[in-house]
């Protein structure tokens, strides 16, 4: 947009010869009369800041960011094509109706050494070159029925227009279709809320200036583009109204038109202008912009009503385009430190990408090979490492093995919690064995089947919980090991997933060959044996502790479960169990 504004100023500053039809507008090289002022001041203010604009779009910046551009909307028929032409030189289609269809990004671009005319248009992937001037009417309609179709429909597909020429300004300018209310012929009949979605895509972007063109023969308050403009820019820091077909004005309703262009009625932070340009009985009679542009000179200074609006400059072509000029300026201002930390930003996310990519990989095959065996071998030590428990971490890690030795404390203490939940279950069972199963056996005898049946309970209990904690142990190390990975080759993606498979693969492998062993043993801890020398000795020293106990009147947290002395005898029993096989494991 930055470059569009500017150079549509001097090109509107420029007369062209007489041409017939559109060429004229499109590309004619200006009067000598008509290079006023108005030019020097575009190429002393607003040229640097065009060339640096245009600098970045030839970077490609534009790709990624949106660079300054102008908007030109209005409702149907309300003359914006006329502005648009008179504005750029450029001749766009005109008619009746929705002639602007798709949105037509037209860019202009400034030849500094050549003479010819080059004109190219792009869509759907499609490059036309432009012969003339005088085609480029032709082939904006042939787009538009290819993206749009032959009917009255639109599309948000772009359109790109690009001429090339000595006497065109370096602009982009953008064409959005007419705002319509009601559906004609084969048109969708949400026609009017499409165009509304397209056009609000492109006003809501804060780098873009919105000329919203209004008939002076209608009322402003009531017009659709200027309400749709103040929803997107409120403040009006990106809006300038632009009154066109002044010669149909009513007569009697000429002070009312003035009122609008002095802010009276619908005020605007910009303000209005008005302009007058060609109809369609000038094109039908091959009027040139350049005697457009004095025939509409010579309408404001004879005119009762608006001679005083071109007196102020607030009247003309000529008048608006140094108008956009200073607008111009102004946005650029406030668009390029916008840019510029956008560049900023970005340049410092693609750095980072970039730093994750590492160094660069040597060219030759014996190279590559040393580089792939160097990779690996850091790979290998720092697995090693990891392995050793002597990896580095940050302060806010936790090495390996420390994370292991909590999951083994954890499983610890599931032993001992369930030891202790138990007691209830054994109590229950004793007691159902005293009341139902007993035989022969005298007061504190143990029977031997109800102890094993007891230990098997428990051990079986302890299974899943000691399975589970392999899992979790198995996860934590596969972790490490993919992090490993990851901190080797960030820049090599096939190098890392193939790792991250085969360490998932032996994991997977290690994990099931772990979990056959624990399981294998708790089978074997299903057969209650332990070595007499041992278990007497743990009974010895359980029942020495809860003779300790009733010295001091108290009793065993056990044997207040089990106030019979079989009860008292079979815990006696599963605690120096228990015992030997804590004092095992440890």
């Amino acid at each position: 947009m930055v470059q569009g504004e500017g150079q549509s100023l001097a090109r509107d500053s420029a007369a062209a010869p007489d041409l017939p039809c559109h060429e004229d507008a499109a590309l004619a090289k200006p009067d000598q009369k008509h290079e006023t002022s108005l030019y020097s001041h575009y190429e002393e203010k607003v040229r640097p800041c065009i060339d640096l604009v245009d600098s970045l779009r030839a970077l490609g910046v534009e790709q990624d960011l949106a660079l300054p551009a102008i908007a030109v909307i209005g409702d149907q028929s309300s003359g914006k094509s006329s502005v648009l032409e008179a504005l750029s030189g450029v001749a766009l289609p005109r008619g009746s109706g929705i002639v602007t269809r798709c949105p037509l990004v037209l860019k202009l671009k400034k030849l500094m050494n050549e003479d010819s005319w080059k004109g190219k248009i792009n869509y759907q992937g499609v490059e036309v070159t432009i012969a003339k001037a005088s085609d480029v009417e032709q082939e904006v309609n042939k787009a538009q029925a290819v993206i749009a179709g032959d009917g009255l429909g639109i599309s948000h597909e772009l359109i790109t227009l690009e001429v090339s020429s000595p006497e065109v300004p370096d602009l982009t300018l953008i064409d959005l279709p007419g705002i319509t209310r009601v559906a004609v012929g084969n048109q969708p009949q949400d026609i009017g809320e499409q165009i509304k979605a397209l056009i609000r895509k492109y006003i809501q972007r804060q780098q873009t200036i919105n000329l919203v063109v209004v008939p002076c023969n209608v009322d402003i308050a009531t017009t659709e583009a200027l309400s749709m403009a103040r929803e997107v820019d409120p403040d009006g820091d990106r809006t300038l109204g632009i009154l066109t077909k002044p010669d149909l004005v009513d007569r009697g309703t000429e002070d009312r038109v003035v009122d609008v262009i002095r802010n009276f009625i619908c005020p605007l932070k910009k303000g209005y202008m008005i302009v007058k340009c060609r109809g369609q009985k000038d094109i039908q009679d091959r009027l040139s912009l350049a005697q457009a542009l004095q025939k509409e000179q010579a309408f404001f200074e004879e005119h009762p009503h608006f001679r005083q609006l071109l007196e102020e400059g607030r009247a003309s072509i000529p008048k608006l385009a140094d108008r956009l000029t200073s607008e111009l300026i102004r946005h650029i201002s406030k668009s390029l430190p916008l840019l510029e930390s956008q560049v900023k930003e970005n340049h410092q996310n693609v750095s980072a990408e970039l730093q994750k990519c590492g160094t660069d990989i040597p060219e030759g095959e014996s190279e590559k090979l040393f580089f792939l065996i160097d990779k690996i071998k850091a790979f290998n030590e720092d697995i090693t490492i990891l392995t050793e428990g002597e990896e580095t971490v940050k302060s806010s890690e936790t090495r390996l093995f420390t994370k292991i030795r909590r999951e083994f404390h954890k499983w610890n203490e599931e032993v001992g919690k369930n030891f202790l939940k138990s007691f209830l279950d054994i109590r229950r069972e004793i007691t159902k064995y005293e009341n139902q199963y007993r035989g022969r056996e005298l007061p504190g005898f143990v029977n031997y089947k109800t102890f094993e049946t007891l230990v098997r309970r428990q051990v079986k209990m302890l299974e899943e919980p000691a399975v589970q904690m392999l899992h979790q142990v198995a996860d934590l190390t596969r972790q490490s090991f993919v992090e490993v990975a990851e901190k080797n080759f960030p820049e090599f993606f096939n190098f890392f997933r193939t790792s991250k498979t085969k360490i998932e693969d032996i994991k997977t492998e290690q994990e099931q060959e772990a979990e056959k062993c624990i399981r294998l043993h708790f089978q074997m801890e299903q057969i209650i044996y332990c070595q007499d020398s041992s278990y007497r000795e743990a009974l010895q020293h359980t029942r020495e502790q809860e003779a300790q106990c009733s010295k001091k009147g108290k009793q065993s947290s056990l044997l207040s479960l089990s106030p019979e002395s079989s009860m008292d005898e079979i815990f006696d029993h599963l605690t120096a169990y228990h015992r030997e096989g804590a004092a095992v494991r440890s």
